[in-house]
């Protein structure tokens, strides 16, 4: 960047530059700081110790004879190693506590969580018990533990998804064309996975009882971690033979790159240079769209600039007055005149050959969108090198298992390319809510088109530089599931669409998952450390197991396929693992659960529900004047 172009405020903008009102969409989220997720894991490990300090109290004075764990007709069903139903009821009551609402919605909150979960206690219960007398099977307390568990995982989101403001349902156009053959390969691939498990725990019981000796398998289970691992290599192996077949046509139609910036005037530059040099390859034409979306720096005469020394491209620069990325992208939408949109983030760099590798996908006209990897584009920081080994799992390889059997989800908007048309068709880019790349392509599929991730798409996206932006963008990240997950109600468990009936709900489940794990390690270190007297049978393995285990043996073979040197910072991700369970605790406490009573409702609760309805109206009347405008001049 000249110095010209250089704002006097340059430095300011660099250092918040990641801050939007994305950050915490005013009608569904609030901006809390750090400290009430402190809170809440100081307030759980303090009411979880006087809990325990009571039980032992009234234990040791012969007051009453207290269970481990809240287990009842527990005779002859085996011993409570860890006390896994206390810990979910303590996480459950300090969620309840922490929870962005008034006295009266956090009491209803906790009846909700704990209500439910305790008639599901009694239900597994009393089922075991009267399986085990009628000697037909006996469940272990174990097993009846870890099935009230897997409960738990669904009461947590479910209840959120009905208590918390959050998005509305969305217009849906509702035509699915997923394939029989889609449901039968994740089928197959989870009958081979289980019946994989339960063969290896048979035949190699002394291998598996050494690898739980060594914290490798244990946790929730040595059949749960192996069976897991299974089903993602086999359909894993699935979408790498699809993809190769998908990525084999040749199609390469004009296009449009559209670029939402807002204050990226110290990105922009090579962003645009990377478009310029990919379209010295490309065989079609590509215009270049760049939306200025209410930047305070010199974003836009940075972008004038470059594109005017561009050689291959020609491009616009568009001024959006109203912040929000969405916004921007449809206004964008609005002007382009190409098929397809080829949307990039401003701090992202597509790499040689990027382009031409995800259009290809497009030959094949059920394709609704097509990404690729985002590569960190350094690996100096500690942040850069935890997000390598985290690209290389999450899109090396656990997206190719979803190309497998056509369940992507959502395609990451760094990257991503749709047909305009599609786009238009579903409604556009929602406005107001995290998630609007996800929620394009979860629409899109509703509309009977699928969206492919390919990883030899490569392009390279910028990686915080700060804890601060770390925190940022996780927590929108991680708060998208449930706007997400709320404003497309009607896919949940719809068994029409394979996103429906197996990737949303498992997304749901895992999200309940990774805000649990800190609590659950700081309440094994609780019960393990402090009451080692009460809990003699609490081994160590299944906590380290939990947090290592397979996940760490499949981390160092991903790794090993894709880059063999990036091992020696598979250390540092597994400790990252537990700040992602920190960022998501916090993105669920970022949540606005409306007053029940509402002469005690928050002020900030009164304008958000007020500015939700007036930008509701705006958005439809907008939307509505967009879709005539695209009918009358198509």
């Amino acid at each position: 960047m000249t110095d010209a172009l250089r704002a006097p405020d340059e430095d300011r903008a660099l250092v918040d530059h990641f801050r939007s009102v994305d950050s915490a969409p005013a009608d569904y989220a609030v901006d809390r700081p750090s400290s009430g997720t402190n809170g809440f894991l100081i307030t759980f490990a303090g009411l979880s110790i006087i809990v325990m300090c009571i039980r032992t109290f009234l234990v040791h004075s012969g007051l009453t004879d207290m269970p481990r764990d809240l287990v009842i007709f527990s005779e002859g069903r085996g011993k409570v190693v860890f006390p896994l139903r206390l810990f979910l009821i303590m996480f459950f009551f300090t969620y309840a506590l922490c929870a962005y609402s008034n006295i009266w919605r956090r009491v209803f909150l906790a009846f909700s969580l704990l209500g439910k979960y305790a008639l599901f206690c009694v239900a597994v219960d009393t089922v075991a018990w009267l399986l085990h007398n009628a000697g037909i099977i006996s469940i272990s307390v174990f097993g009846a533990q870890m099935i009230s568990g897997l409960i738990a995982l669904a009461i947590f989101p479910h209840t959120i998804l009905r208590q918390a403001q959050l998005p509305p349902q969305g217009p849906l156009p509702l035509d699915p064309r997923i394939p029989l053959s889609a449901f039968l390969k994740l089928s197959g691939c989870l009958v081979l996975a289980i019946a994989g498990a339960a063969i290896a725990l048979h035949v190699l019981y002394d291998l598996v009882d050494l690898l739980k000796s060594w914290a490798i398998l244990g946790g929730i289970g040595a059949g749960v971690f192996l069976m897991q691992q299974l089903l993602a290599i086999s359909t894993a192996l699935l979408g790498v033979r699809a993809l190769k077949k998908s990525r084999g046509h040749e199609f390469s139609p004009p296009t449009a790159i559209l670029v939402p910036a807002h204050n990226e005037a110290h990105d922009i530059a090579a962003t645009i240079a990377a478009v310029d040099t990919a379209a010295r390859t490309y065989p079609g034409r590509i215009h270049l769209y760049v939306v200025d979306n209410a930047s305070t720096d010199n974003t836009h005469e940075v972008a004038e600039q470059i594109i005017a020394e561009c050689s291959f491209i020609t491009g616009t620069v568009l001024d959006c007055p109203t912040p929000g990325k969405a916004i921007a992208l449809n206004m964008g939408i609005d002007h382009i005149t190409e098929e397809f949109v080829a949307r990039i983030d401003a701090d992202t760099v597509i790499g040689p050959g990027c382009l031409e590798t995800a259009m290809r996908h497009f030959a094949n006209p059920r394709v609704g969108c097509v990404g690729g990897i985002p590569m960190p584009r350094e690996e100096k920081t500690w942040i850069d090198k935890c997000r390598l080994i985290e690209v290389y799992m999450r899109h090396g390889f656990f997206q190719v298992s979803l190309d497998g059997y056509q369940g992507v989800m959502g395609i990451p908007g760094m990257f991503a390319v749709y047909r305009r048309s599609q786009l238009i068709k579903v409604g556009g880019m929602v406005q107001g809510m995290n998630g609007e790349d996800t929620d394009i392509c979860m629409r899109l599929t509703a509309a009977g088109y699928h969206s492919v991730a390919d990883p030899k798409a490569v392009y390279y996206s910028e990686t915080p530089a700060s804890y601060a932006h770390l925190l940022e963008q996780r927590t929108r990240w991680f708060r998208s599931i449930y706007h997400l997950a709320a404003r497309n109600r009607a896919l949940l468990l719809d068994r029409q669409t394979m996103i429906g009936t197996f990737v949303l709900p498992f997304n749901l489940v895992n999200a309940a998952r990774r805000a649990m794990l800190a609590p659950l390690l700081i309440f094994a270190c609780i019960a393990g450390i402090a009451f080692q007297s009460t809990f003699t049978t609490l081994q160590w393995q299944p906590i380290v197991a939990t947090l290592l285990g397979m996940s760490m043996i499949m981390t160092v073979v991903v790794c090993l396929v894709w880059r063999p040197s990036s091992v020696k910072y598979v250390p540092a991700y597994l400790v990252f693992r537990l700040l992602r369970s920190y960022f998501t605790l916090g993105s669920t406490l970022s949540l606005i659960y409306p007053p029940i009573h509402p002469r005690l409702q928050h002020p900030r609760l009164r304008r958000s529900r007020g500015r939700r309805r007036s930008k509701e109206a705006r958005f439809s009347a907008r939307r509505s004047d967009t879709l005539v405008t695209n009918i009358i001049h198509p």
